[in-house]
């Protein structure tokens, strides 16, 4: 499979390079001037993170652009892509040269594998290093070569609890280990049959996204370790089994029903008043605030290994096919500048601050976890095949909430796809 995918990327990455013979790509003078004088033309594709009722998206980044626009001689075409199938959209615009130059990537293994990823190192100064405080956490190719930069480092998946189900349902204190969590979610169910205790997303439109706050939390706190020593996926575990034995018990005990299987929206379900625990990333937490819920939350619970949960460091890369690496750099650096996510923390999507010299800082109870936990947060990361093994993963695991699968067949089924598919 893995012989068969290279073998089809080559053909279309051919078609591309075809495609632009006959043709040289216009001479740049210094800056964004072309020699003709136009102003170049840079590609961004960003995701949807305004979930709330505020700015949108689009209208923040086109008021941000303009100041960089106007500084460099340049337009940048912006588009705001949805979550849907997120991965595979990055992946296939960036086989061609009328994909994006700059681009918010997720799964960076098969983008940098592919050659599909520009290295980043030489337009990155000892000064760059300094400020930007995540630029260690981006992916590298083989050669040790940054080839992303970190956009959204941190959103750590923490517990939501809407309290006032809680105290109706005559529960005082958070719980913290699992069995703890276990026991709230019969308490919830008992006092309000109506309202999911707990809601979980393996109806997410993607396997990543199922993945990020419904497994990954459980996985860390059972003490599983994504990659192996050779940077193999590692989910033939001990971990892996415990976390889907407890994952299955939500089914078992009666607070998932078969609906969990398509379950998409937990947010909305928190804000609507129709569950009262769920587990999101720290970011989502000022819409719960916009709609009134009175919600406490903590960083996660402790299973057999401890306290533990994970984070998140997407970033944005530079597409091999940019015309303009240097100035698609510039880019890169204006929105993850202090100047720009100062703002957007405020108005689309609170996470930590990125540079050294920006205002903003998470607030109270988010900050207290950065300085107190960070050790357990873990980030998961890329390799190869993740897409595709996500989305595999969440459908046994849909096959076990609905009774026809075990954990251990999960596991086995799962890694089965991984080595015959993947890394055969």
């Amino acid at each position: 499979m893995k012989k068969a995918l290279a073998i089809i990327l080559a053909a279309i990455m051919c078609v591309g390079l075809l495609a632009g013979c006959g043709s040289e790509p216009a001479p740049t003078t210094s800056g964004g001037d072309t020699a003709s004088g136009d102003p170049v033309e840079l590609t961004l594709w960003l995701p949807i993170y305004q979930f709330g009722d505020g700015i949108s998206d689009e209208d923040f980044w086109n008021g941000k652009l303009d100041a960089f626009e106007e500084a460099n001689n340049c337009v940048v075409n912006l588009e705001i892509l949805s979550w849907s199938d997120y991965a595979t959209q990055i992946y296939t615009g960036l086989l061609s040269d009328e994909g994006p130059d700059v681009v918010y990537v997720t799964e960076t293994y098969d983008l940098i594998d592919a050659g599909l990823l520009a290295p980043l190192d030489e337009y990155l100064t000892e000064e760059d290093y300094e400020k930007y405080i995540y630029l260690d956490q981006g992916a590298y190719n083989s050669e040790g070569q940054l080839c992303t930069f970190p956009m959204m480092a941190g959103n750590p998946c923490v517990i939501f609890y809407n309290m006032d189900m809680l105290e109706a349902a005559g529960i005082t204190e958070l719980p913290t280990t699992w069995d703890e969590f276990m026991d709230v979610c019969l308490t919830l169910k008992e006092a309000n049959p109506d309202v999911w205790p707990f809601i979980s997303s393996w109806g997410a439109t993607n396997g990543v996204s199922a993945m990020l706050a419904g497994f990954w939390p459980f996985f860390f706190q059972a003490g599983g370790t994504v990659l192996d020593e050779e940077g193999n996926l590692n989910l033939d575990s001990d971990a892996t089994l415990e976390a889907l034995t407890y994952i299955n018990s939500f089914k078992e005990n009666g607070i998932f029903d078969d609906s969990i299987v398509s379950m998409d929206d937990p947010n909305g379900k928190f804000v609507n008043g129709e569950a009262a625990i769920i587990i999101n990333g720290t970011g989502n937490a000022s819409t719960f605030t916009e709609a009134g819920i009175n919600w406490q939350c903590q960083l996660g619970l402790e299973g057999p290994a401890g306290l533990a949960t994970n984070m998140s460091v997407d970033s944005l890369a530079i597409s091999s096919y940019c015309e303009e690496k240097e100035l698609a750099a510039e880019l890169i650096k204006y929105i993850t500048s202090a100047e720009c996510m100062d703002d957007y923390h405020t108005e689309i999507y609170g996470m930590p601050s990125l540079t050294t010299d920006a205002t903003y800082t998470e607030p109270e109870p988010f900050q207290s976890m950065y300085d107190d936990y960070a050790d357990v947060m873990y980030a998961v990361p890329s390799y190869e095949g993740s897409a595709s093994f996500a989305d595999v993963f969440q459908q046994n695991v849909q096959g076990m909430l609905m009774g026809e699968m075990t954990p251990e067949e999960v596991i086995s089924e799962s890694m089965a796809y991984y080595y015959d598919q993947i890394v055969a």
